[in-house]
């Protein structure tokens, strides 16, 4: 608990002890501790959130933790073509159809003792001799025990249009939904997937709101959808095309239909899809279900900026494993309020925050203020973010994650201030 009311700042800081500090190192110290073990209490209440939704986005997607700096600790490997240091971890967060992170699936991570070889020998591979391989490993873990419980569409970007991915066997409530990278061969008159689709009919256009990334600020785009189905041939540089078959797939080409006036990269997603396009409704839920793909994105920068991830310095490669599943955690539980405000705003803030502590925030920004109801979650939000540096003036939006976990950890220092002096 200490660190999730601490994000971002070291385990001494967040312990506000020595004892608590070393608690905590020995806890991922422990060889008897896994990472497994850490995180199985937090899947059971995935798969429950899960189950109440019905139908999960499995979102899925690649980052690398950089330890370069860090030269005492074992364990570590190549990251990239350069002498960079690191982890590489492959996470799959469930979300809602609403956008509501419900926590983390499943996640691998490994370690590279050599660069990465030559593009024309990692062709040669078997699929399960590459690293890609973790796309398809991610899809039947991230199921286990939602089978018959919830319908999960698994959500990815263009690393994952992978022919094994769509060819491999799934369970009966899993669909595919991912970018597409490849202009691949079709059965189709055209035979190529490009022209086939850029010559199909337009299903519909739809306005969509795009969030704020590295690469554009957040705005509006209107999209242009055209939509149908194809048989994908086996790839002809297949190393065992005798072993597969070709797949039928939907094919969705989404394009934004003006250049935009930020001067950023217009929108163009080639969507293959095992989910149906019969009709623009459909295809438009396919499009707006993959525009929330970013989220794994934010997670993954909660993880590493807002937790401070690539901080530790626990000297083997183990240790920081057991540090990353209690930050999973702590990371899904700080995009889990931020979206709880923006997706049940008029809730009471007594969904996450004790008497005590909704009373403390009135007193520090609403000091004349008397009732004794409590305030909603969306003010209260907005009161934590204050706390971490938004200014809350009309036009700056919602708060991001950034102030948020600034302002939690500010507020939790002024409860435990209060707590002392009420007891002295």
């Amino acid at each position: 608990m200490l660190l999730s009311e601490h994000p971002g700042e070291t385990v001494p800081q967040a312990s506000g002890n020595g004892s608590n500090s070393q608690s905590i190192y020995r806890f991922w110290s422990n060889e008897k501790v896994t990472k497994t073990q850490i995180l199985a209490s937090h899947r059971e209440g995935v798969v429950r959130r899960c189950q109440e939704a019905g139908v999960v986005l499995a979102i899925q997607d690649t980052t690398d933790l950089e330890y370069t700096t860090h030269e005492a600790t074992k364990g570590l490997g190549y990251i990239n073509q350069t002498i960079q240091q690191g982890i590489k971890v492959h996470s799959c967060l469930a979300v809602s159809v609403k956008g509501e992170p419900l926590g983390l699936l499943h996640q691998q991570s490994w370690t590279r003792k050599h660069r990465s070889g030559k593009k024309k020998e990692r062709k040669k591979k078997p699929i399960q001799e590459k690293e890609s391989y973790r796309w398809l490993q991610t899809v039947k873990e991230a199921s286990v025990g939602l089978v018959e419980k919830a319908l999960v569409i698994h959500v990815a970007d263009r690393e994952a249009d992978i022919f094994e991915l769509f060819a491999q066997k799934r369970c009966s409530n899993s669909e595919l939904l991912i970018r597409g990278e490849y202009n691949r061969r079709v059965k189709e008159e055209m035979g190529y997937l490009l022209p086939m689709i850029e010559q199909s009919p337009t299903l519909g256009t739809m306005t969509i709101d795009l969030e704020r990334n590295p690469k554009r600020p957040a705005r509006q785009a209107t999209l242009q959808i055209r939509g149908m189905k194809v048989t994908l041939e086996v790839p002809q540089n297949h190393p065992k095309p005798h072993n597969l078959e070709p797949v039928e797939i939907n094919v969705l080409l989404v394009q934004e239909t003006e250049k935009p006036a930020d001067g950023s990269q217009p929108i163009r997603w080639l969507l293959l899809t095992t989910l149906p396009i019969d009709d623009f409704q459909k295809a438009w839920q396919c499009v707006r279900w993959y525009s929330y793909r970013w989220l794994i994105e934010r997670f993954h920068f909660t993880l590493k900026s807002g937790c401070g991830m690539e901080k530790l310095q626990l000297q083997t490669r183990e240790r920081l494993l057991k540090a990353l599943a209690t930050y999973n955690i702590v990371a899904w539980r700080l995009m889990w309020l931020t979206y709880q405000a923006r997706l049940n705003p008029d809730a009471s803030c007594q969904v996450v925050f004790s008497p005590a502590e909704w009373k403390l925030l009135r007193r520090k920004f609403q000091p004349k203020n008397r009732s004794k109801k409590p305030p909603t979650l969306h003010q209260a939000l907005i009161w934590i973010a204050r706390l971490g540096g938004f200014l809350a003036r009309t036009g700056d939006g919602e708060p991001g994650l950034k102030t948020l976990w600034r302002g939690l950890s500010t507020f939790y220092h002024l409860l435990e201030g209060s707590q002392l002096v009420s007891t002295s």
